[in-house]
């Protein structure tokens, strides 16, 4: 049985802190888990990390312009967030 995925998401970023995690890397690291899934969407995805930053379980860590012109931002879970999960 899998987690709801934005409870999966929290999870995965608090398992890989030496990691930079942003919806890149979250969604590459669970595409096996999830990629079948409807809902397995860059749209869906920046919703549930924004959702999460909101909701004060995640904090903006780092920043970037990647190759293509978009912009990156990583992510940390903090305390709460880790009390979370």
């Amino acid at each position: 049985m899998l987690l709801p995925i934005r409870s999966r998401v929290l999870h995965f970023i608090g398992s890989n802190q030496e990691s930079k995690n942003n919806i890149n890397t979250v969604m590459e690291g669970l595409k096996a888990e999830y990629g079948s899934e409807r809902q397995f969407t860059y749209a869906n995805f920046l919703d549930h990390l924004l959702s999460l930053k909101e909701n004060g379980l995640i904090d903006e860590d780092t920043y970037e312009i990647d190759k293509d012109g978009q912009l990156v931002i990583d992510y940390v879970i903090n305390e709460e967030g880790l009390n979370t999960i």
